[in-house]
C-alpha cells in the first residue's frame, strides 16, 4: 500500500480541470498586483508530475477589487478583457463576473448575446460587493442564469468564528456564508450553484457546507457544489477533504465536489505548490479509498467540472452546463418533422390495413 510520505516519488498522470481560477488585479496585506501575467505557468505545459491541466475556469477580479470607491473594471470591460484573453489561448473557459447594485443585469445579457457559447457561467464575490447574497438585487441575475442553462459560482466565507494558530481570528460571514447560499439556491432550485472554497476555513465551517449540500440532494430542493480551494492548505494529510469525501459517498453525491485553487492568487502562483496541492490530494485519496480511488480522483479532478461547466445541455435537464438554448425556431422545425414523421407512419398504417383485407378477402373467397 502506498504511504503518503512517498508522495515526492510518485508520479500520476491525468487530465485536470480548474474550477478556481483569475487573473486581474488583487491587493492583499497592502499590496497590489496585477496576476494576468503570471496566471497561466500551470497551463503552458504539462506539471512535473505529469498530469494536465486541460482546462481553467477563470473569473476577472478586475470585476471584484474595489478601487477609488469602485472597481478596476465594470461588469462589460471586465469581462470582454477575460474574453480577449480566452480568444488567444483555449484553456481558459471565462465566468462573466456579476456586481449586483453596481452594474446591471443587461450589461451580462448583452455580453452574451454578443459572444454566445462564450461564457460557461457566472461569478458572484458578495464580500467585495458588501452585499449579502439575501438582496433581492442578486435575483435578476440569477433567473438570467436559469435562461441560459448556466452555473454561478459564489465566493463563501465563514459560518462560524475560526481561531487561527497565532491568536487571530476570522469572523464569520454575514454576507456569504454556505447557509445564505443555501437559501438563495433553494428560492432558484433550477439554478447550479457552487460554493468556492468549501465555505472557508477550520473543520466546522468545512461540514457546515457539507452539510448544506448533503441536505439539498436529500430534500432536493437545491441543486449545490462546491470546490476545495484552500481546505486543508496547510495539512498535507488532507483530514478535512478525506472526510467529505466520506459522507458526500454515503450519499451518492460525489458529483458535487470540485477541484479547484484559487491560483494565481497567494502560495498559488508557485508551479510547485500547486502541483504539491494536487499530489498531496490525489496520495490521500489512493491511500484512504483504494479501489475507488481512480474514480473519485476522475470526478473531482475532471469530470465533475467538465459536467458542470463545459457539457451543454438544451433542455435546463442534467448537470450540464452551457448556453446552448433551443430556439423557438428550432422548436418548431422538431413539431414539423414530428408531424411529418405521424403523417408518412400513418400512410403505412393505413397501406398495410388495405392490403391484410384484400388477402383477407381472397382467402375467403378461395
Amino acid at each position: 500500500m502506498m504511504k503518503l510520505n512517498s508522495i515526492n516519488s510518485i508520479n500520476f498522470y491525468g487530465k485536470i480541470i480548474d474550477s478556481h481560477m483569475h487573473v486581474g488585479n488583487w491587493s492583499e496585506n497592502g499590496t497590489s498586483q496585477d496576476y494576468t501575467k503570471i496566471f497561466d505557468v500551470f497551463i503552458k505545459s504539462a506539471l512535473d508530475n505529469g498530469d494536465t491541466v486541460e482546462k481553467v475556469i477563470v473569473s476577472n477580479l478586475d470585476c471584484m477589487m474595489q478601487k477609488d470607491g469602485g472597481f478596476y473594471s465594470d461588469e462589460i470591460a471586465g469581462n470582454k478583457k477575460l474574453l480577449e484573453l480566452a480568444d488567444k489561448n483555449p484553456k481558459i473557459a471565462p465566468l462573466a463576473t456579476c456586481q449586483p447594485g453596481y452594474g446591471d443585469v443587461e450589461n451580462i445579457r448583452k455580453l452574451l448575446r454578443e459572444n454566445p457559447n462564450k461564457f460557461v457561467g457566472f461569478k458572484f464575490h458578495p464580500e467585495q460587493l458588501n452585499i449579502p447574497v439575501s438582496d433581492p438585487r442578486y435575483q435578476a441575475y440569477i433567473e438570467f442564469a436559469k435562461e441560459m442553462n448556466l452555473p454561478c459560482l459564489f465566493h463563501s466565507a465563514r459560518s462560524v468564528d475560526v481561531t487561527y494558530p497565532d491568536g487571530g481570528v476570522g469572523k464569520a460571514s454575514v454576507l456569504s456564508n454556505p447557509e445564505q447560499i443555501y437559501e438563495l439556491a433553494k428560492k432558484n432550485k433550477d439554478v447550479r450553484v457552487v460554493l468556492a472554497h468549501w465555505g472557508g476555513d477550520g473543520e466546522a465551517n468545512i461540514d457546515i457546507t457539507t452539510k448544506c449540500i448533503i441536505d439539498s440532494i436529500k430534500k432536493k430542493d437545491a441543486m449545490l457544489y462546491a470546490d476545495i480551494s484552500w481546505v486543508d492548505c496547510d495539512n498535507p494529510q488532507k483530514p478535512n477533504i478525506k472526510r467529505l469525501i466520506e459522507q458526500l459517498k454515503s450519499e451518492n453525491g460525489l458529483d458535487r465536489i470540485l477541484f479547484g485553487t484559487d491560483a494565481p492568487l497567494g502560495r498559488f502562483s508557485s508551479k510547485q505548490e500547486y502541483e504539491k496541492t494536487i499530489n498531496d490530494i490525489k496520495a490521500m485519496i489512493r491511500h484512504e479509498f483504494s479501489t475507488e480511488a481512480e474514480s473519485i480522483i476522475d470526478k473531482i479532478f475532471y469530470s465533475n467540472a467538465k459536467n458542470l461547466f463545459l457539457t451543454k445541455k438544451s433542455d435546463g435537464s442534467g448537470d450540464g452546463g452551457g448556453t446552448k438554448i433551443t430556439s423557438p425556431e428550432g422548436n418548431k422545425r422538431v413539431k414539423v418533422l414530428i408531424g411529418i414523421c405521424i403523417l408518412i407512419l400513418g400512410a403505412i398504417g393505413w397501406h398495410c390495413y388495405n392490403k391484410h383485407n384484400k388477402s383477407k378477402s381472397v382467402d375467403v373467397s378461395a
